[in-house]
């Protein structure tokens, strides 16, 4: 599966940086399901679970405040008040 550089930050610095499969969220207009080759876009994000699929598959969970994502070409952005990690 092709992977797309994600990055997770908060106030208190950058939360998660890694290449990944996919980051499902939940926006303002119902769930989002991020993968490689998504056109760019910006969109608020509630407060959630971030469902993040690692690149060996494993699935990596994280309780967010709410922010912003935004998606271009070359990565995705998660700006969030605050990360809590399962």
């Amino acid at each position: 599966m092709n992977l797309f550089p994600l990055k997770i930050t908060s106030p208190d610095g950058d939360m998660f940086s890694e290449s990944v499969q996919k980051i499902s969220v939940r926006g303002t207009e119902g769930e989002l399901a991020i993968l490689a080759g998504h056109i760019p876009f910006v969109t608020y994000v509630v407060p959630c679970k971030a469902k993040i699929t690692l690149e060996n598959g494993d699935e990596k969970i994280a309780q967010i405040e709410g922010g912003t994502l935004s998606v271009s070409e070359e990565k995705v952005i998660l700006l969030t008040g605050k990360v809590s990690w399962e």
